[in-house]
Formats: C-alpha cells, structure tokens, sequence
C-alpha cells in the first residue's frame, strides 16, 4: 500500500543498500570508487560501462543492474 511508502526516505539510496540485495562489500566499494555513490546512478549506467570497472564480470553487472 501507499501509505507505507510515504514513511520511507526520499530521495537517492546510496549504493551501501544493494548489500541488502546480496551484493558484496567489495563490489560495492569497486562501484563507489568508480564514481557510482547511489543505486539510483548504479540503474542508469550501461552494463558495458559497469563491466569496465575492474572486478566487474558481466554476471556480476547483470546481477547488480538486477537489484539496483
């Protein structure tokens, strides 16, 4: 229902909450090093560009672009 989302936070989620959706530490901080602090910027970046960060197989970006 509605009225349970208006009590959450507004606004952009930082990349820490994709660990909620079973993404590691270490690829979250791959991804803030790569400039993405939000789940909101993770979802509109490309997966050839994800797949470019180091440490980033294809799996790993469908996986990510799956939850964020």
């Amino acid at each position: 229902n509605e009225e349970g989302q208006e009590s959450q936070i507004s606004g952009p989620l930082l990349v820490d909450k994709l660990a909620e959706a079973g993404i590691t530490a270490q690829d979250i901080k791959k991804l803030t090093e790569a400039g993405l602090h939000t789940v909101e910027a993770v979802a509109y970046t490309p997966k050839k560009n994800l797949m470019t960060i180091k440490g980033i197989s294809e799996q790993k970006a469908d996986k990510i672009l799956a939850e964020g």
